[in-house]
């Protein structure tokens, strides 16, 4: 069983995503989110996966609301970039 709650779901059509964390969650994700931070200050283009243990990893849970089962999907994977200011105009990301 993971030690923490970090959960991801859309709606039917993908268009919001609902994230369900406890505390262990919030400090996971901050950690991660940090060791991106730091990269992105040296200068580098970071990414990091977060998978549910169906998909081989563990850092996401399969959780949803339990009067929500039938509308929301789970999300196994979760991958977050990291750009350099060099990058991200080269891929016009804003």
């Amino acid at each position: 069983m993971n030690k923490h709650l970090l959960s991801l779901v859309t709606d039917e059509d993908g268009t919001q995503i609902f994230m369900h964390l406890d505390l262990a969650g919030v400090n996971y994700l901050l950690k991660e989110l940090d060791r991106l931070k730091v990269q992105l200050e040296k200068n580098d283009c970071p990414h990091s996966h977060f998978f549910t243990e169906e998909w081989g990893g563990g850092e996401l849970t399969t959780t949803k609301l339990s009067d929500q089962e039938d509308e929301k999907h789970q999300v196994h994977h979760l991958k977050i970039y990291g750009w350099n200011e060099e990058w991200k105009v080269k891929h016009k990301l804003g």
